[in-house]
Protein backbone atom coordinates (compact mmCIF):
# COMPACT_ATOMS: atom_id res chain seq x y z
CA UNK A 1 0.00 0.00 0.00
CA UNK A 2 2.95 2.58 0.66
CA UNK A 3 4.30 1.52 -2.58
CA UNK A 4 0.84 2.36 -4.31
CA UNK A 5 0.82 5.57 -2.49
CA UNK A 6 4.58 6.89 -3.12
CA UNK A 7 3.95 5.54 -6.85
CA UNK A 8 0.80 8.13 -6.61
CA UNK A 9 2.26 10.79 -5.11
CA UNK A 10 5.09 11.03 -7.88
CA UNK A 11 3.25 10.15 -10.63
CA UNK A 12 3.44 13.92 -11.99
CA UNK A 13 7.33 14.13 -11.87
CA UNK A 14 7.90 11.32 -15.03
CA UNK A 15 10.60 9.55 -13.03
CA UNK A 16 10.95 6.12 -14.24
CA UNK A 17 10.16 4.10 -11.04
CA UNK A 18 11.21 0.74 -9.83
CA UNK A 19 9.61 -1.43 -6.72
CA UNK A 20 10.37 -4.14 -4.34
CA UNK A 21 7.89 -6.00 -2.05
CA UNK A 22 10.58 -6.76 1.08
CA UNK A 23 14.53 -6.20 1.74
CA UNK A 24 15.05 -9.53 0.14
CA UNK A 25 13.62 -8.36 -3.23
CA UNK A 26 15.52 -4.80 -3.21
CA UNK A 27 18.72 -6.51 -2.97
CA UNK A 28 18.23 -8.49 -5.69
CA UNK A 29 17.22 -5.49 -7.68
CA UNK A 30 20.11 -3.77 -6.81
CA UNK A 31 22.31 -6.07 -8.26
CA UNK A 32 20.88 -6.18 -11.39
CA UNK A 33 20.10 -2.29 -12.04
CA UNK A 34 22.10 1.42 -11.21
CA UNK A 35 19.30 3.92 -9.25
CA UNK A 36 19.60 6.93 -8.77
CA UNK A 37 18.00 7.46 -5.66
CA UNK A 38 16.46 4.92 -3.48
CA UNK A 39 13.80 5.08 -0.78
CA UNK A 40 13.47 2.28 1.83
CA UNK A 41 11.04 1.80 4.27
CA UNK A 42 12.27 0.62 7.96
CA UNK A 43 9.90 -1.58 9.52
CA UNK A 44 9.58 -4.78 7.46
CA UNK A 45 9.21 -8.32 7.68
CA UNK A 46 12.26 -10.81 7.41
CA UNK A 47 15.28 -8.18 7.24
CA UNK A 48 14.47 -4.58 7.81
CA UNK A 49 15.45 -0.98 6.08
CA UNK A 50 18.69 -0.68 8.56
CA UNK A 51 19.86 -3.91 7.53
CA UNK A 52 18.60 -4.38 4.00
CA UNK A 53 20.82 -0.89 3.65
CA UNK A 54 23.70 -2.55 5.61
CA UNK A 55 23.66 -5.57 3.04
CA UNK A 56 23.28 -3.66 0.15
CA UNK A 57 26.35 -1.36 0.88
CA UNK A 58 28.37 -4.55 1.44
CA UNK A 59 27.56 -6.48 -1.93
CA UNK A 60 30.30 -7.53 -3.91
CA UNK A 61 30.63 -4.47 -6.80
CA UNK A 62 27.70 -2.92 -5.68
CA UNK A 63 25.85 -0.84 -8.38
CA UNK A 64 24.31 1.45 -5.54
CA UNK A 65 26.96 1.51 -3.07
CA UNK A 66 27.20 5.20 -3.59
CA UNK A 67 22.80 5.42 -4.08
CA UNK A 68 21.61 8.10 -1.80
CA UNK A 69 19.09 5.97 -0.09
CA UNK A 70 16.57 7.26 1.90
CA UNK A 71 14.48 5.82 4.95
CA UNK A 72 10.81 5.65 5.28
CA UNK A 73 9.67 5.76 8.32
CA UNK A 74 5.97 5.88 10.84
CA UNK A 75 7.70 6.98 13.63
CA UNK A 76 8.16 10.36 14.19
CA UNK A 77 10.36 10.81 17.36
CA UNK A 78 13.19 12.69 18.83
CA UNK A 79 16.07 11.81 17.42
CA UNK A 80 15.48 10.15 14.91
CA UNK A 81 17.14 11.92 11.94
CA UNK A 82 20.70 11.33 14.04
CA UNK A 83 19.65 7.49 14.22
CA UNK A 84 19.10 7.39 10.57
CA UNK A 85 22.08 8.95 9.59
CA UNK A 86 24.28 7.39 12.28
CA UNK A 87 22.90 3.79 10.32
CA UNK A 88 24.24 4.85 7.00
CA UNK A 89 21.21 6.54 5.40
CA UNK A 90 21.15 10.23 3.74
CA UNK A 91 17.59 11.10 4.91
CA UNK A 92 14.74 10.10 5.99
CA UNK A 93 10.93 11.13 5.22
CA UNK A 94 8.04 10.37 8.14
CA UNK A 95 4.34 8.47 6.86
CA UNK A 96 2.59 9.54 5.68
CA UNK A 97 4.51 11.53 3.29
CA UNK A 98 4.24 14.99 2.14
CA UNK A 99 4.37 15.40 -1.22
CA UNK A 100 6.06 18.88 -1.16
CA UNK A 101 8.96 17.26 1.31
CA UNK A 102 9.06 14.37 -1.16
CA UNK A 103 9.73 16.08 -4.18
CA UNK A 104 12.31 18.17 -1.65
CA UNK A 105 14.29 15.22 -1.20
CA UNK A 106 14.11 13.77 -4.59
CA UNK A 107 15.70 17.32 -6.13
CA UNK A 108 18.54 17.72 -3.32
CA UNK A 109 19.70 13.97 -4.23
CA UNK A 110 19.05 13.31 -7.65
CA UNK A 111 21.88 14.23 -10.33
CA UNK A 112 21.21 18.10 -11.00
CA UNK A 113 21.11 17.22 -15.23
CA UNK A 114 17.87 14.81 -14.24
CA UNK A 115 16.00 17.64 -12.70
CA UNK A 116 13.90 20.48 -14.76
CA UNK A 117 12.09 22.88 -11.98
CA UNK A 118 8.92 24.33 -13.24
CA UNK A 119 8.07 27.94 -12.41
CA UNK A 120 7.37 27.84 -8.73
CA UNK A 121 7.80 24.11 -8.43
CA UNK A 122 10.17 24.60 -4.60
CA UNK A 123 7.81 26.42 -2.94
CA UNK A 124 3.99 25.60 -4.47
CA UNK A 125 2.21 23.41 -2.71
CA UNK A 126 0.09 20.61 -4.45
CA UNK A 127 -3.80 21.33 -4.59
CA UNK A 128 -5.85 18.32 -2.79
CA UNK A 129 -8.58 17.94 -4.64
CA UNK A 130 -12.39 18.35 -3.20
CA UNK A 131 -14.15 15.17 -1.87
CA UNK A 132 -17.36 15.21 -4.10
CA UNK A 133 -16.04 13.46 -6.95
CA UNK A 134 -15.21 10.73 -4.18
CA UNK A 135 -18.02 8.00 -4.80
CA UNK A 136 -21.13 8.82 -2.53
CA UNK A 137 -20.97 5.99 -0.85
CA UNK A 138 -17.50 6.37 0.76
CA UNK A 139 -18.83 9.41 2.98
CA UNK A 140 -21.07 7.22 4.79
CA UNK A 141 -18.22 4.60 5.90
CA UNK A 142 -17.75 5.02 9.90
CA UNK A 143 -14.50 5.20 10.74
CA UNK A 144 -12.75 6.83 7.75
CA UNK A 145 -11.85 10.18 7.09
CA UNK A 146 -11.74 10.76 3.56
CA UNK A 147 -10.06 14.65 3.78
CA UNK A 148 -7.16 13.16 5.37
CA UNK A 149 -6.75 10.10 3.22
CA UNK A 150 -6.86 12.35 0.24
CA UNK A 151 -4.45 14.52 1.53
CA UNK A 152 -2.04 11.93 2.84
CA UNK A 153 -2.50 10.31 -0.78
CA UNK A 154 -1.98 13.73 -2.84
CA UNK A 155 -4.65 13.19 -4.83
CA UNK A 156 -8.35 11.48 -5.13
CA UNK A 157 -7.10 9.07 -8.23
CA UNK A 158 -4.31 7.94 -5.47
CA UNK A 159 -6.60 7.98 -2.83
CA UNK A 160 -9.15 5.62 -4.33
CA UNK A 161 -6.08 3.17 -5.81
CA UNK A 162 -4.88 3.08 -1.61
CA UNK A 163 -8.32 2.60 -0.65
CA UNK A 164 -9.00 -0.74 -3.27
CA UNK A 165 -4.99 -2.38 -2.14
CA UNK A 166 -6.25 -1.93 1.37
CA UNK A 167 -9.68 -3.39 1.40
CA UNK A 168 -7.62 -6.42 -0.61
CA UNK A 169 -5.21 -7.15 1.98
CA UNK A 170 -7.92 -6.81 5.02
CA UNK A 171 -8.51 -10.65 5.45
CA UNK A 172 -5.02 -12.20 4.53
CA UNK A 173 -3.74 -8.58 6.54
CA UNK A 174 -5.97 -10.00 9.41
CA UNK A 175 -4.79 -13.33 9.11
CA UNK A 176 -1.18 -12.73 9.62
CA UNK A 177 -1.88 -10.95 12.82
CA UNK A 178 -3.55 -13.61 14.07
CA UNK A 179 -1.08 -16.25 13.31
CA UNK A 180 1.61 -14.28 14.82
CA UNK A 181 -0.20 -13.69 17.92
CA UNK A 182 -1.16 -17.58 18.11
CA UNK A 183 2.59 -18.33 17.37
CA UNK A 184 3.62 -16.17 20.41
CA UNK A 185 5.67 -14.76 17.54
CA UNK A 186 5.82 -10.81 19.28
CA UNK A 187 8.51 -9.52 16.64
CA UNK A 188 6.46 -10.36 13.52
CA UNK A 189 3.53 -9.91 14.90
CA UNK A 190 4.72 -6.16 15.76
CA UNK A 191 5.94 -5.54 12.52
CA UNK A 192 2.15 -6.49 11.00
CA UNK A 193 0.57 -3.85 13.26
CA UNK A 194 3.53 -1.56 12.51
CA UNK A 195 1.97 -1.78 9.01
CA UNK A 196 -1.01 -1.99 9.89
CA UNK A 197 -1.03 1.27 11.89
CA UNK A 198 0.69 2.99 8.81
CA UNK A 199 -1.89 1.91 5.97
CA UNK A 200 -4.70 2.25 8.43
CA UNK A 201 -3.28 6.12 8.98
CA UNK A 202 -2.67 6.54 5.35
CA UNK A 203 -6.52 5.88 3.94
CA UNK A 204 -7.82 8.11 6.90
CA UNK A 205 -8.98 5.38 9.46
CA UNK A 206 -7.96 7.09 12.79
CA UNK A 207 -9.20 4.31 15.14
CA UNK A 208 -8.18 1.52 13.60
CA UNK A 209 -4.60 3.41 13.15
CA UNK A 210 -4.24 4.56 16.69
CA UNK A 211 -5.33 0.70 18.17
CA UNK A 212 -2.40 -0.52 16.07
CA UNK A 213 -0.07 1.87 17.22
CA UNK A 214 -0.68 0.84 21.11
CA UNK A 215 -0.06 -2.74 20.13
CA UNK A 216 3.23 -1.80 18.19
CA UNK A 217 4.10 0.27 21.60
CA UNK A 218 3.09 -2.82 23.50
CA UNK A 219 4.89 -5.06 21.08
CA UNK A 220 8.27 -3.14 21.52
CA UNK A 221 8.19 -2.93 25.33
CA UNK A 222 7.30 -6.78 25.27
CA UNK A 223 3.66 -6.13 27.31
CA UNK A 224 2.55 -8.89 26.06
CA UNK A 225 -1.19 -8.59 28.54
CA UNK A 226 -1.32 -5.50 26.52
CA UNK A 227 -1.21 -7.74 23.39
CA UNK A 228 -3.32 -10.29 24.40
CA UNK A 229 -6.44 -7.92 25.58
CA UNK A 230 -5.92 -5.86 22.45
CA UNK A 231 -5.60 -7.95 19.76
CA UNK A 232 -9.37 -9.78 19.65
CA UNK A 233 -10.92 -5.83 19.27
CA UNK A 234 -7.89 -4.93 16.60
CA UNK A 235 -8.75 -7.76 14.17
CA UNK A 236 -12.59 -7.31 15.02
CA UNK A 237 -11.98 -4.00 13.78
CA UNK A 238 -9.87 -4.24 11.10
CA UNK A 239 -12.10 -7.05 9.33
CA UNK A 240 -15.25 -4.39 9.59
CA UNK A 241 -13.19 -2.57 6.99
CA UNK A 242 -13.93 -5.40 4.56
CA UNK A 243 -17.94 -5.11 4.50
CA UNK A 244 -17.70 -1.47 4.61
CA UNK A 245 -14.93 -1.35 1.51
CA UNK A 246 -16.38 -3.73 -0.62
CA UNK A 247 -17.74 -1.58 -3.12
CA UNK A 248 -14.51 -0.56 -4.22
CA UNK A 249 -13.07 -4.00 -5.00
CA UNK A 250 -13.33 -4.99 -8.87
CA UNK A 251 -15.57 -7.78 -8.69
CA UNK A 252 -14.27 -10.44 -10.81
CA UNK A 253 -16.57 -13.39 -12.28
CA UNK A 254 -15.58 -17.02 -10.48
CA UNK A 255 -15.06 -19.43 -12.94
CA UNK A 256 -16.84 -22.50 -12.56
CA UNK A 257 -14.32 -25.38 -11.45
CA UNK A 258 -16.67 -27.77 -13.40
CA UNK A 259 -15.78 -25.97 -16.32
CA UNK A 260 -11.96 -25.62 -16.13
CA UNK A 261 -9.95 -28.39 -17.47
CA UNK A 262 -7.89 -30.83 -15.25
CA UNK A 263 -4.08 -29.82 -15.21
CA UNK A 264 -1.20 -32.11 -16.05
CA UNK A 265 0.31 -33.66 -12.79
CA UNK A 266 4.03 -33.24 -15.13
CA UNK A 267 2.54 -28.97 -15.86
CA UNK A 268 1.26 -29.02 -12.05
CA UNK A 269 5.05 -30.51 -10.93
CA UNK A 270 7.04 -28.20 -13.41
CA UNK A 271 4.72 -25.01 -11.67
CA UNK A 272 5.22 -25.98 -8.36
CA UNK A 273 9.33 -25.99 -9.19
CA UNK A 274 9.21 -23.02 -10.40
CA UNK A 275 7.28 -21.43 -7.28
CA UNK A 276 10.20 -23.36 -5.21
CA UNK A 277 12.97 -21.27 -7.40
CA UNK A 278 11.18 -17.65 -7.65
CA UNK A 279 10.56 -18.19 -3.42
CA UNK A 280 14.08 -18.48 -3.27
CA UNK A 281 15.23 -15.73 -5.19
CA UNK A 282 12.28 -13.45 -3.82
CA UNK A 283 11.02 -13.29 -7.46
CA UNK A 284 6.81 -11.97 -6.57
CA UNK A 285 6.18 -11.31 -9.96
CA UNK A 286 7.25 -14.18 -11.72
CA UNK A 287 5.69 -16.11 -8.69
CA UNK A 288 2.05 -14.15 -9.12
CA UNK A 289 2.50 -15.34 -12.84
CA UNK A 290 2.50 -18.84 -11.96
CA UNK A 291 -0.50 -18.87 -9.44
CA UNK A 292 -2.69 -16.66 -11.54
CA UNK A 293 -1.50 -19.47 -14.56
CA UNK A 294 -2.66 -22.11 -12.23
CA UNK A 295 -6.01 -20.24 -12.15
CA UNK A 296 -7.29 -21.42 -15.48
CA UNK A 297 -7.11 -25.18 -14.21
CA UNK A 298 -8.48 -27.13 -11.81
CA UNK A 299 -6.56 -28.41 -9.50
CA UNK A 300 -6.59 -31.84 -7.15
CA UNK A 301 -8.60 -30.52 -3.81
CA UNK A 302 -5.21 -30.24 -1.88
CA UNK A 303 -2.76 -28.55 -4.28
CA UNK A 304 -6.36 -26.18 -4.86
CA UNK A 305 -6.14 -25.26 -0.87
CA UNK A 306 -1.89 -24.93 -0.98
CA UNK A 307 -2.16 -22.76 -4.09
CA UNK A 308 -5.01 -20.94 -2.29
CA UNK A 309 -2.68 -20.61 1.09
CA UNK A 310 0.20 -19.22 -1.20
CA UNK A 311 -1.94 -16.51 -2.67
CA UNK A 312 -2.92 -15.27 1.06
CA UNK A 313 0.91 -15.49 1.42
CA UNK A 314 1.88 -13.58 -1.74
CA UNK A 315 -0.60 -10.37 0.03
CA UNK A 316 2.46 -9.79 2.32
CA UNK A 317 4.25 -10.98 0.91
CA UNK A 318 5.16 -13.59 3.62
CA UNK A 319 8.50 -15.13 2.20
CA UNK A 320 8.95 -17.31 4.85
CA UNK A 321 5.72 -18.55 4.58
CA UNK A 322 5.71 -19.04 0.97
CA UNK A 323 9.15 -20.94 1.44
CA UNK A 324 7.86 -23.36 3.77
CA UNK A 325 4.00 -24.21 2.00
CA UNK A 326 6.65 -24.54 -1.30
CA UNK A 327 9.02 -27.15 0.64
CA UNK A 328 5.77 -29.13 2.43
CA UNK A 329 4.79 -29.72 -1.10
CA UNK A 330 8.19 -30.71 -2.18
CA UNK A 331 8.37 -32.98 0.81
CA UNK A 332 4.67 -34.92 0.21
CA UNK A 333 5.65 -35.54 -3.28
CA UNK A 334 9.07 -36.63 -2.93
Amino acid sequence: MNLTVVKGLLRKTQVQIDTAESGYECLHMATKEKYDIIFLDHRMPGIDGIETLHRMKALPGSLNGETPVVALTANAVSGAREEYMKAGFDGYLTKPIDSSQLETMMIKFLPAEKVSLGEGTETAQPPVPKAPSLPAWLSDVEGISTADGVKNCGSEEAYLDALAVFAEHIVPGAKEIVRFYEEGDWENYTVKVHALKSSARIIGARELSDRARRLEDAGNKGYIDEIKSGTEPLVQLYLGYAQKLDPIMPKKPEPDAADLPPIDSAALAEAYETLREVAASFDYDTMMFVLDSLAAYSLPEEDSKRIGELREAAAGPDWDRIGTLVASNTASRG
